[in-house]
């Protein structure tokens, strides 16, 4: 079965900055290509998106520099979702030159608290750039964050939206109703599609089955279909609750019930039609 994954960070932590790697010293180290290649052996990762790593925000033309280079040295990294200040009063100069890397497909910003970003009426309106430049928006949120996505996705519909990992329900205390409903709520808009990633990291690292994330898979399902969820490794976070291989295992079984042309838009094909990439 071929592979694009969607969700892939590289980072190395003698080039640049990660202060949230503090938090969770079991990967705050450098994970290049290489480990990758060695995380992956014997799957057939076709293609490859690289999604900003939260290195220090003004580090962030360094870092796409650095992925930049590493897709000279392997031609499956795609694309680049990248930091980026939308809601600065420069945006629009400063989303020139990050237009002229072609590999870059989208921006990522995480969901800030208390304030948020999400409602801040520059990055609001600085949206209308994104949609102009064909450029995507990875939502990243804690499950609690949910209003601050739906009320920007009202606000700015006509974008091409993407729910990191399933919006982060909070799988290992079984919180599930109010997720439920946010996530039929976003799943309205068509531009919105889903990362079927990150479930095994909400979930308890050591003692997650699949059993566990079997209700939070179908639900997504159900509101996205087959058309719009798209498969992320989330490498290399998803070791901290489990092997590339076994994430990969357990996608599949929770995605089991889907026809082999429905599999492959999931774990192929949906990407490269969302982020506008060769396949």
């Amino acid at each position: 079965m071929k592979i694009t994954d969607a969700h892939v960070h590289f980072w190395d932590v003698d080039k640049l900055e990660y202060p949230w790697l503090n938090e969770v010293p079991d990967i705050r180290r450098t994970f290049d290509l290489p480990a990758y290649r060695k995380a992956t052996q014997d799957l057939e990762i076709a293609n490859i998106i690289f999604v900003q790593c939260e290195c220090l925000p003004e580090q962030y033309p360094q870092e796409n520099t650095y992925v930049t280079g590493l897709a000279r040295r392997d031609k499956r990294i795609k694309g680049i979702v990248s930091w980026f200040p939308l809601e600065n009063p420069g945006a629009e100069e400063l989303l020139e030159t990050l237009k002229a890397n072609p590999l870059i497909k989208g921006i990522r910003r995480l969901e800030e608290s208390p304030e948020s970003l999400y409602r801040q009426p520059a990055f609001i309106e600085n949206m209308d750039l994104l949609t102009q430049s064909n450029l995507t928006m990875d939502l990243c949120i804690k499950h609690h964050q949910f209003p601050a996505v739906l009320n920007l996705i009202d606000k700015k519909p006509d974008n091409r939206y993407i729910l990191d990992h399933l919006g982060k329900p909070g799988i290992a205390d079984k919180e599930f109703n109010q997720w439920k409903d946010h996530i039929a709520a976003a799943a309205n808009n068509p531009n919105v599609y889903c990362k079927f990633s990150g479930m095994v990291t909400e979930a308890d690292w050591t003692n997650w089955t699949t059993a566990d994330l079997r209700p939070y898979a179908a639900i997504v399902l159900e509101h996205f279909g087959p058309e719009r969820l798209v498969f992320g490794g989330d490498w290399p976070v998803v070791t901290l609750a489990s092997g590339y291989h076994r994430w990969v295992e357990t996608a599949r079984e929770l995605l089991s019930e889907l026809s082999e042309t429905d599999r492959n838009k999931v774990f192929y094909q949906n990407a490269i039609d969302f982020y506008r990439t060769e396949g």
